[in-house]
């Protein structure tokens, strides 16, 4: 049944890629697009020896708002509201990612939505036009074999923490870099955030990725905002063990 429910949800997923990339193709987008010189598709997953995450300058401002940030954090988890970015990308599951022509699609096994990539050629949304989401709206171009993504039009729903400090907000901008080295086993992607009410400067920090060759269960989103259960566990201070 789980190998039954994981080809349906592949098939899905790429089934949702070719989509946008025949609708890409009718408007007239991607004629401009290079065509992609690699292809990042695969299993990816993070390890111990993953992270590079160096401390955040925050502003004033920021530091003053990481206990309710934190707090909102949990009630996101809570209430089963999509992760969103930049959590999607630090999920300790393996992320799906699939690549065609002109959209690169990503899922994570923890309850968010599928991120999209668009590689066709377009433009971000004029801001009247731009509806704001916990992934962004996100954009990319090819630099030689290395996946250049700019990302605008975040929310402040979901989980806002950003690895090594701060918190996502609806004035973030995210760019990132997608390389993949030792031929094609790692994928290195550098995340860079700015935000003048969150960082006195450029925040970077990089991930790498590890690919493998399957995954060992289908995604399953057993998420219950009304469990108290579940409610306790992530609200009450944990009792210290006494031995």
């Amino acid at each position: 049944m789980r190998e039954v429910v994981t080809v349906i949800r592949l098939g899905l997923v790429a089934a949702a890629i070719a989509a946008l990339g025949a609708a890409a193709s009718l408007y007239g987008q991607g004629a401009g697009a290079p065509a992609p010189r690699t292809d990042i598709s695969g299993y990816w997953e993070l390890r111990f020896d993953s992270f590079n995450a160096p401390r955040a300058q925050l502003t004033t401002r920021a530091q003053a708002a990481v206990e309710a940030r934190r707090k909102k954090d949990v009630e996101a988890i809570q209430q089963c509201i999509n992760i969103g970015m930049p959590a999607l990308m630090d999920d300790r599951s393996p992320v799906d990612i699939r690549q065609s022509a002109t959209v690169v699609g990503m899922v994570a096994k923890s309850q968010s939505s599928t991120r999209y990539i668009y590689i066709d050629g377009r433009k971000h949304p004029d801001a009247e036009e731009l509806e704001a989401t916990t992934n962004g709206h996100s954009i990319g171009r090819w630099e030689g074999e290395v996946l250049v993504v700019d990302t605008i039009g975040f929310n402040e729903r979901g989980m806002t923490a950003i690895p090594g400090g701060g918190y996502r907000t609806a004035r973030s901008h995210l760019a990132e870099r997608y390389a993949l080295s030792h031929n094609g086993e790692q994928l290195t992607v550098t995340f860079t955030w700015t935000d003048p009410t969150v960082f006195q400067k450029l925040h970077s920090y990089a991930f790498t990725y590890y690919k493998i060759r399957q995954i060992s269960e289908p995604r399953v989103l057993n998420c219950l905002p009304n469990d108290p259960d579940r409610a306790r566990f992530l609200t009450e201070l944990p009792q210290p063990v006494r031995f």
